[in-house]
């Protein structure tokens, strides 16, 4: 490893030293290259909705709103699957759950290839900076440069940055105040709304996300002093606005409970329903649901002040003009559709992703609502990158899209996510959608919903026993079954055991150009 990694390592990580304004140093030599760098830049858990540029007038994200302005932004957007690690793979590899075998989180990934490899192989520098969500935690994915942080302000298996924050911590004399802690003879933080979401007690400078942003930079700045020939794939990965949800006060007062619009689709019939469940407060009401959008955009605005802080490091370093950026999110949130929270359904609260790419020169900048999902971002990026993506890829390379040559009007778009007792499959083709839901292994025990998304935006409306409907119907049927038998060939009879955390916690601090080993 390089010695100025290594000592940016030391003083970021290690001693606790904050870190440098991203205009404080001076500014190194332009790289000298003609592939274009990638930035992509993922959010964990970002409602499709909760962004200015989708029309949404109480949230606050004018630097998001600015990348969109330069932008291609996705308006059908899909993720491969609406929970964190199955979704993050699929980007990774460019393939369905049930091919990558991420079922759920905290399962491992079968020996197939990722894009970082293939990128690793002609020159590219890739480096992760924040969560990657794979079992074991410790495990690179091939990434050549790795600052690691997983969940919140918490170490959560593994992280370069709790070192950090315990030194800070330490040094200042703060007193942490976990405010996600349940309450007495509460099983655990999920069952109470003020644990769901909160104000965090830390200083700005100091949280998770300023840290991430700031690694980025350090490894931008290396990049740039140390590798000049070499283009870079940096993946960029934030933790907001995934519950709980916590603002540091700066966002959180940016939001008054009281002046929160609910969703059109919200009941309290369906909210009631919900709360049945496990792991989820016994009992929520609109005030409830209010104060939780309250908490969630303002997590969203703390995460859209640290996206802007990266992009205007980006151009301080003379980088932009020849870097492509996407911004995703691994699934989306339903903060109140149905009357739910969080993820893991197929209504597009849950399972449609903000997307938006920016390639200087080559895309111009416009809303395209043809559908695409994750596994499409690998062949593109490859292709981006001057390779051949192999033709065995499910997704389609977006470069046409982008540049407008010829149009995917009819194009049918598959999800799927695996769980016991309910698994689910997704087919999106136009402006109808199809999911059905089944116990795992009963794969013959289909249930059902189709939706008209242009006349019925937020799904009220359940067409699939309408007869007027049964053309559109049995032909998004057919195009799911024959999705399904492609991709049924992979499953195991049971979904694998997560791996217990505790058999790969870290010491850290550890260099983020090695490997590590579990303690």
């Amino acid at each position: 490893m390089r010695d100025i990694s290594r000592r940016r390592f030391l003083e970021s990580a290690g001693a606790g030293a904050l870190a440098a304004g991203i205009s404080g140093a001076c500014p190194p030599r332009r790289a000298s290259h003609s592939r274009p760098n990638i930035l992509l830049i993922i959010d964990d858990q970002h409602s499709p909705r909760a962004l200015g540029w989708t029309g949404q007038t109480q949230v606050r994200t004018p630097h998001l709103d600015r990348l969109a302005q330069t932008s291609v932004c996705f308006s059908n957007a899909y993720s491969a699957s609406p929970v964190c690690a199955p979704a993050r793979h699929s980007i990774y590899t460019g393939r369905y759950v049930s091919e990558h075998g991420v079922l759920h989180n905290d399962r491992p990934m079968r020996d197939i290839p990722t894009m970082i490899a293939m990128l690793n192989s002609t020159g590219y520098t890739t480096a992760n900076v924040g969560k990657m969500h794979n079992a074991p935690y410790h495990h690179r994915r091939d990434f050549q440069y790795v600052y690691h942080h997983e969940f919140f302000d918490t170490a959560g298996g593994i992280s370069h940055y709790a070192p950090f924050l315990d030194q800070q911590i330490r040094q200042r004399g703060l007193r942490p105040d976990m405010w996600w802690n349940p309450e007495p003879g509460r099983i655990n933080w999920l069952e109470h709304v003020h644990c769901i979401a909160g104000t965090h007690w830390l200083p700005e400078d100091i949280t998770p996300e300023r840290w991430i942003t700031d690694r980025c930079m350090d490894f931008l700045r290396d990049q740039l002093e140390e590798r000049p020939h070499n283009p870079f794939f940096l993946h960029a990965s934030y933790f907001p606005p995934h519950h709980p949800h916590g603002p540091i006060a700066k966002y959180a007062e940016m939001y008054r409970p009281d002046e929160m619009e609910l969703p059109p689709n919200f009941s309290q019939e369906k909210l009631d329903r919900w709360c049945t469940g496990r792991s989820r407060p016994a009992h929520m009401d609109a005030d409830d649901l209010r104060f939780i959008r309250a908490r969630y955009f303002g997590f969203v605005s703390q995460l859209d002040a640290e996206v802007g802080r990266l992009l205007q490091g980006l151009r301080e370093l003379g980088l932009a003009d020849n870097t492509v950026v996407i911004f995703v999110s691994d699934h989306g949130d339903m903060i109140g559709e149905h009357g739910r929270l969080w993820k893991d359904n197929m209504f597009d609260g849950s399972e449609r992703v903000p997307l938006m790419i920016r390639w200087p020169g080559a895309a111009r900048p416009r809303v395209d609502s043809t559908p695409v999902s994750h596994v499409d971002l690998a062949p593109t990026l490859l292709r981006a990158a001057g390779l051949e993506p192999p033709g065995d890829l499910p997704g389609r390379d977006l470069v046409p899209l982008l540049a407008e040559r010829g149009s995917w009007d009819d194009r049918t778009i598959y999800a799927e996510y695996f769980a016991e007792p309910a698994s689910k499959l997704m087919v999106r083709r136009c402006s109808h959608k199809l999911f059905a839901i089944t116990p795992y292994g009963q794969w013959s025990d289909f249930r059902y919903s189709l939706y008209d998304l242009e006349a019925d935006p937020w799904e009220l409306e359940n067409l699939a026993d309408q007869p007027k409907h049964k053309p559109v119907m049995e032909d998004l049927k057919a195009k799911m079954d024959e999705m399904w038998r492609r991709q049924r060939r992979h499953l195991p009879e049971r979904i694998p055991p997560p791996m217990p955390r505790s058999r790969y916690e870290i010491t850290w601090p550890a260099d983020p150009w090695e490997p590590v080993q579990p303690a």
